[in-house]
């Protein structure tokens, strides 16, 4: 049974993380293999599933074959990774800009020991979110 199955998505929701001009390609290149409830559902598992299957672990669920065969299944995972990547990029984003309202009203020395990062890595952190 498909985890996403109650709702059928479509390859521009399943294909967020991307870049609008990066949708075309990727979507030519996945729906040769797979369908986009297959990604939405490898994506919902954070690729465990299948990343165990490649890895010749026991899985309940045939993921390389829904992907297609191993070339889908590349494919995915290649969007498993895209996923992670945007969300490395959103996090850093938020983490930056949380910092920076944190120096307002805290030294950089506080910070730094709280966090357990020097000085000039926190002010690596904040630098150019509020002109610091």
């Amino acid at each position: 049974m498909d985890l996403l199955s109650h709702d059928v998505p479509d390859w521009a929701r399943v294909l967020a993380h991307r870049a609008p001009g990066d949708h075309a390609d990727a979507v030519q290149r996945l729906a040769r293999w797979t369908t986009p409830a297959v990604v939405a559902d490898v994506l919902a598992d954070s690729g465990r599933g299948l990343l165990a299957q490649v890895e010749g672990a026991p899985a309940g669920r045939d993921w390389v074959a829904e992907c297609g065969g191993l070339l889908g299944a590349v494919l995915v995972l290649a969007e498993v990774d895209a996923a992670a990547s945007a969300l490395r990029s959103a996090v850093a984003r938020a983490r930056s800009r949380a910092l920076a309202e944190l120096v307002l009203d805290h030294s950089l020395v506080e910070l730094a020991a709280e966090l357990g990062v020097t000085r000039q890595a926190l002010h690596k952190s904040v630098r150019g979110v509020r002109g610091l």
